[in-house]
């Protein structure tokens, strides 16, 4: 099967150790002819020949000795309003993190975590600047709260991100920099000044805006964008959706980006979709008038930042804080929270499924699946839909019976894998138990009903690695290596969908990328080694040499 190259363009013909295609009809190939940025040929050599039919072609064999699969998908992630704060902020995390800039220890139990963080504080030379840290969790380093952070300074603002971000703590001086504590403070049932505590839409209403002034500096946000944008580079993704985009402020967002990664050296491009929250489309007028305005970001649009016509909202709360909404509740006795509580879920995903836009749900909890669920059973009984593609993203916990009805409401699943890894054999000891913790994201279930999965990152939720997440679903090892749920593992092929062309199809982007065939655009991720032939366990550890995107090449190390 071939394409004709563009009038006056020759082709490139590159021919590899094995090119998996993740196309059904021709799996496997030994080359690949690009012409500017798209598959002109796919087959052997010869096959290519071919098929360019007389078309100038020159053979290059820089990857002779490579795999070439497509360019990595990640369709959640948050290069801005996660990786571009976060990367501001000293990691403090339960597990070892590899950044592009450095290496990160691990820390666990409540002492280590005060005693890093009072080293952080205490190598800062300027007695003005903010201490921001990320990656606290209470599961592994305990609770800790304004008074104590306060013992780490009285007078330096310190601000700890949760390992979930929908979270923060604040010691005083950072509440009365940000003009709390004045008498007239917001009060929000999710918000805790007492214990500096504000999570979920507490934190997204009133902490997050105000610290905006000071995480989109230029000078803060800038090199931290370069890193996130290091970070997939080395994951070999390719292409992202950014699935909060705007939530802060749109035009400052894009501009941002755009200064950021619009330029011949990035070798990926991102997918916007906005917040659908009546949070967020209050500031337009509600949420008629937010999808009014949500309809014109496109004029915005550049060659590697685009916006879509998809939206998202968040049902239930996060499942590193062990806020998602469960059904049978927590072993001890807490309770979950609601981001978009279910009649906000359900008059929000009206608007814009009537307007004939693409629905993704943040749904973490079997409770908050449930809800979500009936939402869209309601919506397509009174409007209904053809390829609606509405996606359930993350998916930390669901039933098998769930499992089935996602399938016959025809919904899709983004799933965050991870959450197993990092997370598993914790929950088995607290909160839920280990009849919950070990049947995670039950990706076979959903598989072997018909559902098509992809997996995300949520990066920095999980590293920005494919590989990695495919990993986890095939192996299903938790940190301390046991196999959790073992009959829900997936197979190295259904991963490698799930990270290509499945996740493609999650953002209606299946006929442009997540596949090597003519016609596509050449995006690619260059492999040391076959994932099907290294051990389902090395999966992770495949060395990746860089990527091709749009059919130029970057390789890692020199971008």
């Amino acid at each position: 099967m071939a394409c004709a190259p563009r009038a006056g363009e020759g082709a490139v013909v590159y021919t590899a150790k094995k090119i998996i295609t993740m196309e059904e009809a021709t799996p496997e190939a030994t080359a690949v002819a690009v012409a500017h940025d798209r598959i002109v040929a796919v087959g052997s050599l010869e096959e290519v020949r071919q098929q360019l039919d007389g078309q100038p072609y020159d053979v290059v064999d820089t990857f002779e000795d490579k795999v070439l699969v497509p360019g990595f998908i990640d369709n959640h992630m948050h290069p801005l309003l996660v990786g571009g704060f976060l990367l501001q902020a000293d990691f403090i995390t339960p597990f070892d993190w590899t950044l592009p800039s450095q290496q990160v220890e691990g820390v666990q139990g409540r002492d280590a975590y005060l005693a890093r963080l009072q080293e952080i504080e205490a190598a800062k030379t300027d007695p003005e600047d903010w201490l921001l840290t990320w990656g606290h969790s209470p599961a592994f380093h305990g609770e800790v709260w304004r008074a104590d952070l306060d013992e780490i300074s009285s007078t330096r603002p310190i601000l700890v991100w949760a390992r979930s971000f929908h979270e923060v703590t604040l010691n005083t001086a950072a509440l009365e920099a940000l003009g709390f504590l004045s008498g007239d403070d917001p009060q929000h049932h999710q918000i805790h000044y007492d214990k500096g505590w504000f999570l979920e839409t507490g934190y997204k209403s009133y902490l997050l805006p105000k610290m905006a002034g000071i995480l989109l500096e230029p000078e803060r946000l800038m090199p931290a964008l370069k890193e996130a944008g290091e970070a997939l580079h080395l994951g070999g993704i390719t292409t992202v959706a950014d699935m909060a985009a705007g939530a802060m402020d749109p035009e400052t967002e894009v501009n941002s980006a755009v200064a950021a990664y619009e330029n011949d050296s990035t070798p990926f491009r991102a997918f916007y979709v906005p917040v659908g929250s009546e949070v967020v489309t209050d500031r337009y007028g509600g949420l008629e008038q937010g999808a009014e305005f949500y309809a014109g970001l496109p004029e915005m649009n550049t060659h590697r930042i685009q916006w879509v016509k998809q939206v998202k909202f968040l049902a239930d709360g996060a499942f590193y804080s062990q806020l998602m909404q469960m059904q049978d509740g927590y072993t001890d006795g807490h309770s979950g929270e609601w981001i978009m509580p279910p009649d906000e879920l359900e008059r929000a995903a009206r608007v814009f499924w009537n307007r004939g836009w693409q629905i993704h749900v943040h749904v973490n909890g079997d409770l908050g699946m449930q809800v979500t669920l009936d939402v869209l059973e309601k919506l397509q009984q009174e409007n209904p839909r053809d390829d609606h593609r509405f996606t359930l993203h993350h998916t930390g916990y669901f039933t098998a019976e769930q499992a089935r009805r996602i399938a016959e409401l025809g919904a899709l699943v983004s799933a965050q894998p991870f959450y197993l890894y990092a997370l598993g054999d914790k929950y088995s000891e607290i909160g839920l138990g280990p009849e919950r913790a070990h049947y995670m994201v039950r990706l076979k279930s959903l598989l072997d009903s018909g559902v098509k999965v992809s997996l995300h990152s949520d990066f920095t939720m999980a590293p920005a690695e494919p590989l990695r997440l495919a990993w986890v679903a095939v192996n299903r090892l938790s940190a301390s290596g046991e196999v959790l749920g073992p009959e829900e593992r997936i197979t190295v092929e259904q991963a490698l969908r799930a990270i290509t062309i499945d996740a493609a199809y999650a953002i209606r982007m299946e006929d442009e990328i997540g596949s090597i065939a003519p016609g596509k655009i050449a995006d690619f991720a260059v492999l040391e080694q076959d994932p099907y032939e290294v051990p389902p366990a090395q999966l992770k550890d495949i060395p990746i040499w860089g990527t091709v995107f749009e059919g130029k090449l970057f390789p890692i190390g020199e971008n």
